[in-house]
């Protein structure tokens, strides 16, 4: 060994026994004093090179074509200004941001592991460690400390078990800290735990959840990296692996995993920060986690978190080939956006890493689904995408309002995973019915831990709120999709209804799951059409630059799905760029439609059929507004995740907020900004349709005092029950109304109105 070498492995023990004592020596630290942060455009992967060969370091996960985040010793600006690459200064001094977080830290000062303010702060390695062992010393009845491997460096990897009585229930992992600058995903694990062990007796939500669930949670995957940007470099991303052929330590844990190993989105330099290491979980921290994947097939989903820029990533990152579940991971990613979003606002962008983010292969989400079948994401924290005014030095006082965000989306993911066989509604419910004309209703079924029972899929449903629900079976449409019919529903009555089935194993699953208590329901009503516009020809509407009327020629896009050769119905449509691939590098361009007069409606509703390409919303935006003046717009949609539709697909929004009773009512569908280098085939929309339903569409039918909208043979015991017995018959009939008895309108249902029901029900 070398005498360089010596000294080198010594500074790392040195340092690795410091780490472990949780203590921060100044003296070692390593100072950014005069770094950048910058944002750079690369427009190739040579320039990307160029960058690092200046000493650029990557700020945020992924790096490639587009916008990418990058720190900058100050010495290299020059070289950068050389390279000719677009980019702008984020921050002058990024030490300045560094010591404010260290200040923030030291002026709260430590926390005893029990106190509720100590997600106040981040914690050292050993705080976390001691927080972990209070956990299990509080509830023994609930955690277990478990050791699955040590790092590179020696250091235990624990992991928390939290699950209440019982066995063979699934699992879910919460991870976290592959990256080991990212603070904020540790704290956000152990908010996880916090709240799973501690709410537990009182929180009856949790306390199911935890008794049905195995919770797995590792809150620092790589705790050498950890402890090293406590103790030395701050921004340190790796474990601290000692490359032997390079001056250069660490391999990047999350390029290591055996999913497209060493591919692009990768390096195969070790002075890289993405470098993946000598050979597919090379790493001991990585091979750990393999291993407890492979020793705890009860595993049917994982989280593991990172930080930053906002995102919900499923997969794939190594290729842009699309995962046999990706409906399924669609539906989660929204799922849990909408969980995140409704916390405190704000709204993780979500969809395939590849698409969304950039390529990454080695990645252990990839791994966790190839390998495992696990439904695996990665969540990207807090701050949003471009905000490197805090990046990974997010202030602590964001700690606890980032993890309140997330926890309701962890659990969302841990009840879902809960049930064996999952029912979901891929288009939706119907928010009104056709009265007296059956409707389909698109069921899903995703069979996790157990399978359905062949010819156990039933709907069940019933008109009104008495009565036993009648079953029917449900239609395949080909693999785990079925079709359910809605029967014909009478006017102003409500169906209600639930889809429930059997597993292999006799067990039911329902949905909603404590059916028949709680149901779907729907009314049956007629629309006041406000306006139907099928684009057999062009209405007149105003368009800007790219929108245009037409025929769709089939234009394929460059990287989403081809354009369509024709209309919903018909031929025409509006379309952004009518031939195909929309341009780059364009400000918003609108489609607007002429005023519609809404005065009188309420609940008023957009739909209308859409055919759109649009990448992710980071780059690429679509957006769907309304306005009741034409000047102030509100946005009813926007793309917060890649769209590549392949079909015709429906969309229905409630505008009713800006719509209902308003005179000047627009529509106004907008592409743009487009702004990356790549290219997807736009927007095309037909059959569009704004309505509302009519109060005065479902008028009252003399003598149908069963009320299922027609007067017959079936009415007369209703009828001798109103007019004999009012109580009686409201009891029986909550959603009818006595005075349908009154078929002499003589303002009184009695004896005396016999003779008039006689001859209603005969024809008479």
């Amino acid at each position: 060994m070398t005498l360089r070498r010596w000294v080198l492995c010594l500074t790392a023990a040195v340092l690795a026994s410091t780490a472990l004592a949780g203590e921060t020596d100044e003296s070692t630290m390593f100072r950014y004093d005069g770094y950048r942060a910058i944002r750079v455009v690369p427009e190739s992967w040579d320039q990307i090179e160029q960058l690092h060969g200046i000493g650029a370091r990557l700020l945020g996960d992924a790096e490639g074509l587009g916008p990418v985040d990058y720190y900058l010793p100050p010495e290299a600006m020059a070289d950068l200004a050389v390279l000719g690459v677009k980019y702008e200064v984020l921050h002058e001094n990024i030490q300045e941001v560094i010591d404010a977080q260290r200040a923030r830290i030291a002026a709260v000062g430590p926390r005893d592991p029990n106190d509720p303010a100590w997600f106040d702060n981040y914690h050292t390695l050993a705080e976390i460690e001691a927080k972990l062992q209070q956990m299990v010393s509080d509830r023994p009845d609930l955690c277990t400390l478990i050791d699955i491997g040590d790092s590179i460096e020696g250091r235990d990897i624990w992991c928390l078990q939290i699950t209440g009585p019982g066995s063979g229930k699934p699992g879910v992992l919460f991870n976290g800290t592959q990256h080991a600058r990212e603070w904020i995903a540790g704290a956000v694990n152990m908010y996880i735990a916090d709240q799973l062990v501690y709410q537990y007796d009182s929180d009856p939500a949790i306390h199911s959840l935890v008794d049905r669930v195995v919770f797995y949670i590792i809150p620092v995957v790589n705790p050498d990296g950890y402890s090293y940007t406590w103790t030395n470099q701050r921004l340190w991303r790796k474990n601290r692996r000692d490359n032997w052929n390079s001056s250069c330590y660490g391999v990047d844990l999350n390029r290591n995993w055996d999913a497209g190993w060493s591919g692009p989105g990768a390096s195969g330099d070790p002075c890289d920060d993405t470098y993946y290491g000598t050979s597919a979980f090379s790493e001991p921290e990585t091979a750990a986690m393999r291993d407890f994947f492979i020793a705890h097939p009860e595993i049917v989903s994982c989280i593991d978190y990172h930080s930053y820029s906002e995102y919900i990533l499923s997969p794939y990152g190594y290729t842009n080939s699309l995962p046999a579940d990706n409906a399924t991971f669609m539906e989660l990613d929204e799922a849990m956006h909408d969980e995140i979003v409704a916390v405190h606002g704000h709204s993780y962008v979500y969809g395939p890493i590849y698409s969304t983010i950039y390529q990454a292969s080695g990645g252990s989400v990839d791994w966790a689904y190839d390998s495992q079948g696990v439904y695996a994401f990665t969540i990207e924290l807090r701050p949003q995408a471009g905000d490197w005014l805090y990046g990974f030095e997010l202030p602590p006082e964001q700690i606890i309002p980032t993890s309140e965000e997330n926890f309701p989306a962890a659990m969302l993911l841990a009840e879902w995973s809960s049930t064996p066989v999952v029912i979901s509604f891929p288009n939706g419910h119907p928010t009104r019915l056709v009265p007296n004309t059956a409707e389909t209703l698109t069921v899903k079924i995703t069979e996790i831990g157990a399978d359905m029972q062949s010819g156990t899929l039933k709907l069940y449903s019933r008109v009104g709120s008495t009565g036993s629900f009648t079953e029917s079976a449900l239609t395949s449409l080909g693999g785990n999709l079925y079709e359910a019919t809605l029967p014909g529903t009478p006017c102003g009555r409500t169906l209600q209804y639930y889809v429930g089935l059997e597993t292999t194993g006799g067990q039911p699953i329902l949905s909603p799951a404590d059916a028949p208590a709680s149901f779907y329901e729907v009314t049956a009503a007629p629309i006041v059409a406000l306006l139907n516009e099928p684009l057999d020809s062009d209405p007149g509407w105003t368009v800007q630059t790219q929108w245009a009327f037409g025929q769709p020629t089939g234009g394929g896009g460059e990287y989403g799905g081809p354009d369509p050769t024709s209309g919903y119905t018909g031929l025409n449509v509006y379309g952004y760029n009518l031939a195909g691939d929309y341009a780059n590098s364009l400000t918003e361009k609108h489609l607007t439609t002429t005023a519609i007069d809404c005065t009188g409606a309420t609940g008023v509703t957009l739909s209308f059929w859409r055919w759109l390409g649009v990448e992710q919303p980071s780059y690429d935006h679509a957006y769907v507004r309304v306005s009741n003046n034409g000047s102030t717009w509100t946005t009813v949609w926007t793309n917060t995740a890649e769209v590549t539709d392949s079909s015709w697909t429906f969309q229905e929004f409630d505008i009713s907020a800006v719509a209902d009773n308003q005179a000047n009512v627009m529509i106004r569908w907008t592409m743009g900004t487009t702004d990356s280098g790549w290219r997807y085939c736009g927007w095309n929309i037909d059959d569009i349709q704004v309505w509302a339903a009519d109060p005065d569409g479902c008028p009252n039918q003399l003598g149908d005092l069963n009320c299922d909208g027609s007067t017959d043979v079936f009415d007369i015991d209703a009828f001798v029950l109103a007019i004999t017995d009012a109580a009686s018959y409201a009891a029986a009939y909550p959603d009818c109304d006595v005075n349908l008895a009154d078929c002499d309108n003589d303002g009184a249902p009695d004896v005396f109105d016999i003779d008039a029901f006689v001859m209603l029900i005969t024809g008479g």
